[in-house]
């Protein structure tokens, strides 16, 4: 009999952490599951996993995208990490492919869909949405270029001005330019009020730590 392919589970709610290890262990071998993106590189060190199962947003806000880049930068393609969402934020689908990951999928899916999406990836095929989902409530970002959103993300994650127009390689000048026109795009009045908005409603999640 073929070794089932080890799987590690990274959810910080405990019921979907519960749900989705007694799915996969239909098919796979959930070796151990955790509640913090922070135990990665620990637990693929010591169970060597196939695969990593991750939640974006894990305990303590600490970002399943950033760990997961770390386990493909010392593990390649030994290692599959697969993300799952169910925050509605703007810039996890690009953020997962700049990054490396081998996918991303919504919470949203059924437990057929889920062990789908695992089987490809562990297949070697890569996962992504064709674009980000969005709804009536939240299209007016569709219209902000990458560059907007770059910095839309670094204001509510309450970098200086200054920082934000050296790191995007533009003047003050160029950058109060791109905050006007991102509040004319989102239609409102108040950069403070446009980044409570987009925080308190999950479109953009700070990066905190450090």
């Amino acid at each position: 009999m073929l070794e089932k392919e080890k799987i590690i589970i990274i959810e910080d709610q405990p019921l979907l952490n519960s749900m989705m290890k007694e799915i996969l262990s239909k098919e796979y071998n959930v070796i151990c599951t955790s509640t913090s993106a922070k135990d990665m590189l620990i637990l693929c060190d010591r169970y060597k996993p196939d695969m990593i199962l991750t939640d974006v947003v894990t305990k303590d806000n600490v970002n399943g995208i950033t760990y997961g880049k770390k386990v493909k930068d010392i593990y390649g393609n030994k290692i599959k990490v697969l993300a799952i969402t169910g925050i509605p934020e703007i810039s996890f689908l690009n953020k997962a492919k700049e990054n490396n990951l081998d996918g991303l999928i919504y919470k949203d899916i059924d437990s057929n869909s889920l062990l789908s999406s695992v089987s490809q990836i562990l297949n070697g095929y890569t996962l992504f949405p064709d674009n980000y989902i969005y709804t009536e409530e939240n299209e007016r970002f569709k219209d902000l270029s990458e560059k907007e959103i770059t910095i839309l993300k670094l204001l509510c994650e309450g970098a200086e001005r200054n920082y934000i127009a050296k790191r995007m390689n533009i003047t003050a000048g160029t950058l109060k330019n791109y905050i006007s026109n991102i509040l004319n795009k989102l239609e409102f009045d108040s950069i403070s009020k446009l980044m409570v908005f987009c925080v308190s409603n999950g479109y953009i999640v700070p990066d905190l730590e450090k």
